[in-house]
């Protein structure tokens, strides 16, 4: 095959486990209504902006079906896993002619018409339904965060952490496929801004709610902002802190949106797991620590937590007294004869996970917000970033407990107990793995400690023998999307512009975010194409907090450290023809050697990388460990309907080729989600328009005018006297 359309961006991939089969998937698709509900009038209604967008040339507007202000209550049902007072609501569907066709002998629907269409088919939305075109229309879900600094003991020992609400994990926020999302975020923090990300989300003609510096301001002390965005995807996600390190330092939740599932289940598991490492230090303290020192050194993370706990690694999990009383484990509650969906998280800072339950094969449905065909396997390689959706057989007359396993992964973890390698002779475990309990209703206590009397409720069950610990996942042939996507053999931009290379920058300097020795990433093209197009991109990213890219385009496209990548706009979904891509590689080819200018040395070390693309899903055509070869790998890529989703694992040593649609104007970053490697710079921006006025014109101007004043209580904030003074930026920003 040739080379696809691509018309973006870069590297990585990782995935689910490589002793995985495929399952069969049977079920006929739904007729999308009339309605899609993805024009421009109705994203935008109840938004900042309304006028001169009814016309935009930007979106299809359709009309909807039903009156705005129907004599019906709407369309109303319970989402199997949602709590008990939580209902989905369609208020322009007339539940005398629609109704909801989730069940669980039937996930994969998700409602529709009670009688067919003239033509004889069913109107309504499904796993089949293309989320890029359609969604239902839904209503406003309102939710409050409170940004502050507590002390938490999450294992015993304490935590100077950034909360949402008080709570670690943050609230579990839900919601329904076509919701709109209304996000108070409160910052009562004493000596920083704050900006949350809604990590995996489209923000379709709503890239001033992606939460990061390059689209706002931080947040100001004492000042609040409104996140308003509809949902156009489902399945499972969360949401974090975008302000630097804020993230690490325990800002992040679980963003749940329910909707069809292409694998049927039962029920689903009340907990959403969220994987992490954890450190003892602040985030800040410790990367200011690090990045003085030169070389390829990582941060360390001290332990492994699922959720709030700890399991074995805990105070009293080793033995000793710990200054806070605790439950040790998470712990899932199954019933014999159901089956579980469970939704599973990365949220770390540094580290890919392994994750297996001991004597349960995993159904995995979706990874990302992308629905794929079900297949089975023991195990899944979690990079960070990365959602996956999977579902459990609890056989009749089961009982027991049995051991959840976060197992960091060969060659993508730090810790200072020692590194996780199963390579080495004798393998290397300094840590416990076992974070976790699936306990079969009835049996075991409710909250179970290693150093309860009750010590036999622990599970004595064994792992599933040789799974794989590497980072690398072989079985990505598996992930193959419900809706499908063509890749065409032509990019519509220059892929040798399109061709990255992570790199490593140690050597003493003042440089824009940083002083004295210190440790950048970058991502840099390669440096005779370079030279020869006159275009830079081998400067670590950064932003200024005061100057988003969103509101200062022009100026920000001649600002070398913004890192900025323009493509053009291309309205549709036409497979023909609206792909932009390229291929990434994450080492220096043989042609290229390491790149030296002005006494600027630049290195790159054999790590894997999770790139993360904001505001798109890309589409997975290669993922190599071997180096990448401009003539010989695009024969072996992937044009038809490759793995698709927000986060990509690159292994080390290898590249990915990765292709997008640029169907959604705005500026958009494209990070590695270690979170060292992106507060050291590994990032770009993508700025996607049709002209110089598109980006603006699509998000209006209240929404313009909303961001401006968020900038102005900013900088104010910035000279204020009466408060401690903002934490100097000591990193890229992001």
């Amino acid at each position: 095959m040739k080379v696809s359309a691509v018309v973006q961006s870069l590297l990585f991939f990782r995935g689910s486990h490589a002793r995985g089969r495929a399952l069969p998937f049977e079920d006929g698709p739904l007729q999308t209504p009339p309605d899609g509900g993805l024009d421009f009038e109705h994203l935008k209604r109840d938004s900042h902006e309304h006028e001169g967008y009814t016309d935009s040339p930007y979106i299809n507007t359709t009309v909807l079906t039903d009156s705005p202000n129907p004599g019906h209550r709407g369309l109303t049902f319970h989402p199997v896993g949602a709590p008990g007072n939580f209902r989905c609501h369609y208020p322009h569907l007339d539940p005398a002619t629609w109704e909801s066709c989730n069940t669980a002998d039937r996930r994969s629907c998700w409602i529709r018409s009670r009688q067919p269409g003239s033509d004889g088919r069913f109107y309504g939305y499904d796993i089949h339904s293309d989320y890029e075109n359609a969604a239902p229309i839904g209503i406003p879900r309102y939710y409050t965060l409170d940004v502050a600094k507590h002390v938490i003991y999450p294992d015993g020992y304490p935590k100077n952490a950034i909360l949402f609400n008080g709570t670690y994990p943050g609230p579990r926020i839900e919601a329904c496929w076509g919701d709109q999302l209304v996000v108070t975020v409160i910052n009562s923090l004493p000596n920083m801004g704050t900006q949350i990300h809604w990590h995996g989300l489209r923000q379709l003609f709503s890239n001033d709610m992606d939460g990061v510096p390059v689209t706002q301001c931080p947040i100001a002390r004492g000042c609040s902002f409104v996140y308003k965005f509809r949902l156009l995807q489902y399945g499972t996600t969360w949401y974090h802190g975008h302000y630097s390190l804020q993230y690490v330092d325990g800002l992040r939740g679980p963003l749940v949106i329910h909707g069809p599932a292409s694998s049927n289940y039962d029920l689903e598991v009340a907990e959403t797991l969220l994987v992490t490492d954890w450190l003892y230090d602040t985030a800040f303290n410790v990367y200011a620590q690090q990045s003085m020192q030169p070389g390829a050194r990582g941060v360390r993370a001290d332990t492994i937590l699922l959720n709030a706990k700890a399991g074995m690694n805990s105070i009293g999990g080793r033995g000793a007294a710990g200054p806070k009383d605790f439950a040790a484990y998470t712990v899932i509650r199954v019933v014999p004869g159901q089956r579980h969906r469970i939704r599973i998280i990365n949220g770390a800072a540094g580290t890919a996970f392994v994750f297996s339950i001991d004597g349960h094969r995993l159904t995995v449905i979706a990874h990302d917000l992308v629905p794929i065909v079900p297949y089975i396997t023991d195990s899944l390689v979690i990079g960070i970033g990365q959602r996956y959706d999977v579902i459990i057989g609890c056989p009749h007359g089961q009982i027991g407990n049995f051991w959840i396993r976060t197992h960091p992964a060969d060659g993508c973890n730090q810790f200072r107990r020692g590194t996780f390698s199963s390579r080495t002779n004798p393998p290397s475990y300094p840590l416990d793995t076992r974070t976790g309990i699936l306990s079969y209703s009835g049996h075991g206590r409710r909250s179970l400690s290693a150093s309860s009397p009750n010590i036999n409720t622990l599970p004595t069950t064994s792992a599933f023998p040789n799974i794989s610990l590497s980072c690398y996942s072989h079985d990505q042939a598996l992930h193959r999307p419900i809706v499908p996507r063509t890749v065409p053999q032509q990019p519509i931009n220059p892929l040798s512009l399109s061709t990255f290379y992570t790199a490593l920058q140690t050597y003493p300097s003042t440089v824009p975010f940083q002083r004295g020795n210190y440790v950048r990433w970058l991502l840099r093209l390669n440096s005779t194409k370079e030279f020869l197009s006159g275009q830079q991109m081998h400067t670590p990213f950064s932003i200024s907090y005061s100057n988003p890219t969103l509101l200062n385009l022009t100026r920000a496209a001649s600002n070398p450290s913004y890192n900025i990548v323009n493509y053009p706009y291309r309205k549709g979904n036409n497979n023909n023809n609206n792909f932009g891509g390229n291929n990434n590689n994450n080492q220096f080819p043989g042609p290229n050697p390491p790149f030296n200018n002005n006494n600027n040395a630049y290195f790159n070390p054999p790590i894997s990388h999770p790139l993360h693309w904001h505001g798109h899903d890309v589409l997975l055509l290669a993922a190599s460990p071997t180096p990448f070869d401009p003539i010989l790998s695009p024969l072996s890529w992937n044009y038809n309907n490759p793995p698709r989703r927000d986060t990509i694992m690159v292994p080390a040593g290898g590249y990915v080729a990765v292709a997008l649609r640029p169907n959604n104007p705005g500026v958009w970053l494209v990070h590695c989600h270690i979170a060292w490697h992106s507060s050291a710079g590994l990032a770009l921006q993508m700025v996607i328009q049709d002209s110089p006025t598109q980006i603006h014109t699509v998000l209006g101007r209240n929404s313009t005018k909303t961001l401006y004043e968020g900038c102005h209580a900013w900088n104010r904030d910035l000279q204020r006297s009466d408060l401690p003074r903002i934490f100097d930026k000591v990193d890229s920003g992001i």
